[in-house]
C-alpha cells in the first residue's frame, strides 16, 4: 500500500500577501463602478474645457490675414536702430510670416529687409517684425502681415491643469476615504481579520490599490491633455512632466490624509464627507486667510498643491503684496516647488504611519 503523505500548505510571507490584497481591492473598485464614475468626470471636464473656447469664438489656432502693423522706431536696447512692428499674438509660426508694404510683397531676403523676433517681455510673449533702416521703410504708408498663430503649450496646459487638484480630491474621496472604516462598519472585518493576514499587510495592499486607481485616473487626464496640446498647441510645455509628478505626490499625500480620517471615524459617510470638505474647502479657506494676515502657510498640503499648476508658468510667480489703502494689505503667496514637494512628502509619510497605527489598534464592535 502506497505511503500516504500529509499535505502541507505554506503561508505566504507578509510581503507576498500585499499584491493579493491589492488585486482584490482593485476588483472591488471595479465592481462598485467607482472607476467608471471617475473616468466619466474626467471625460466631461476635458470636453467642457476643450470645447468651450472654440464655441465662444476663441479658437486655439488660426491665420491672421493682412493685419495692419503699427511701425515704431526703436533700438530695443540693442544699440542698432530698427523699425519695429509688433504682432498681437503670443505664439507665431515664423515660417508662415509674409509681409506686405503698400500692398506689395516685401520678402525678408534672409534678414536683409526684416527679421522675425520672438522674445519674453515681462513674462509675456513678445512677437515683432524688426525692419532694417532703409529708404523703403522711411517712405511707406502701410505695412501689413499674414501669419499663422497658435496657443502656446504653457497657456493651453494651464487651462486644464488648474482642475487637477480637484480631480485628486475626487479620486481620494472615491478610492481612499472609506477603505479602512468600511471594514468595521460593514462587519467584513469579522471574516477578514481572523485570517493569517496581518493588519499591516492589509493596510499596505489597500493603500497601494487606492493610489493605483488615482494614478490611473490622473495619468489618463494628463495623457489626454498632452495629446490635445500636441494637436492644438503644437507641443507640450517643458515643465508638464514635473507638474504630473507633483500631482502624483499630492495624490499620495491626500490618500494618506484620507486613510488617517478613515482610521479615526466609525462610519463611511462621515469619512467621505470629511475627506472631501477638508481638502476641497476647509484647508483652502485657511490658506486664503494668509492673503490678509501676511503669513505664508507653507505647511498646508493644499497650499503646496498649488505648485502643480504654477510650475507651468514661466517665469514662476513670486510672492507679492498690494496696498489697497486704509491700512489694508493683500498678499499673494506661491509655494516654491522644492518646498511643496517636501511638504507633500511629509504628509504622505506621517499620514501613513499614524493611520496604520490606528488601524492596527482599532477594535471591531457590535
Amino acid at each position: 500500500m502506497a505511503e500516504e503523505r500529509e499535505a502541507t500548505y505554506e503561508i505566504p510571507s507578509d510581503l507576498a500577501q500585499i499584491p493579493t490584497v491589492w488585486r482584490y481591492e482593485i476588483l472591488r473598485y471595479f465592481r462598485s463602478r467607482r472607476l467608471l464614475a471617475a473616468l466619466a468626470v474626467v471625460g466631461v471636464i476635458l470636453s467642457v474645457i476643450y470645447l468651450l473656447p472654440p464655441l465662444y469664438d476663441s479658437p486655439y489656432s488660426g491665420t491672421d490675414t493682412e493685419v495692419s502693423l503699427h511701425i515704431e522706431f526703436d533700438d530695443l536696447g540693442s544699440g542698432i536702430p530698427e523699425y519695429v512692428g509688433s504682432i498681437n499674438r503670443t505664439a507665431i509660426d515664423g515660417g508662415t510670416l509674409e509681409v506686405f508694404v503698400d500692398g506689395e510683397p516685401y520678402p525678408s531676403l534672409d534678414g536683409v529687409n526684416w527679421v522675425f523676433s520672438s522674445r519674453e517681455a515681462g513674462g509675456l510673449g513678445f512677437n515683432a517684425i524688426l525692419f532694417m533702416p532703409n529708404v523703403i521703410m522711411q517712405n511707406v504708408s502701410e505695412v501689413t502681415a499674414t501669419y499663422e498663430w497658435y496657443t502656446p503649450p504653457e497657456s493651453f496646459a494651464s487651462n486644464f491643469i488648474g482642475f487637477v487638484s480637484i480631480l485628486v480630491i475626487i479620486c481620494v474621496t472615491a478610492f481612499a476615504a472609506d477603505s479602512l472604516v468600511g471594514e468595521f462598519q460593514n462587519k467584513t472585518g469579522y471574516l477578514l481579520f481572523p485570517n493569517a493576514v496581518k493588519r499591516g499587510t492589509l493596510f499596505a495592499g489597500k493603500f497601494a490599490a487606492s493610489v493605483t486607481m488615482g494614478v490611473v485616473v490622473v495619468g489618463l487626464y494628463y495623457g489626454v491633455v498632452a495629446a490635445l496640446s500636441i494637436v492644438s498647441a503644437r507641443g507640450v510645455d517643458d515643465d508638464y512632466m514635473l507638474s504630473f509628478l507633483l500631482a502624483i505626490e499630492y495624490l499620495i499625500a491626500a490618500t494618506a490624509i484620507a486613510y488617517f480620517i478613515s482610521s479615526l471615524l466609525k462610519g463611511t459617510t462621515g469619512a467621505l464627507v470629511l475627506t472631501f470638505f477638508l481638502l476641497f474647502m476647509i484647508l483652502p479657506i485657511v490658506d486664503g486667510v494668509s492673503m490678509f494676515s501676511g503669513v505664508k502657510i507653507e505647511g498646508s498640503v493644499t497650499f503646496a498643491a498649488g505648485a502643480i499648476s504654477y510650475i507651468l508658468q514661466d517665469p514662476y510667480p513670486a510672492d507679492s503684496m498690494m496696498d489697497v489703502g486704509m491700512g489694508m494689505e493683500i498678499h499673494s503667496f506661491y509655494p516654491s516647488p522644492e518646498t511643496a514637494a517636501i511638504v507633500m512628502l511629509l504628509y504622505a509619510v506621517i499620514g501613513c504611519m499614524l493611520s496604520m497605527v490606528l488601524f492596527k489598534r482599532k477594535q471591531l464592535a457590535g
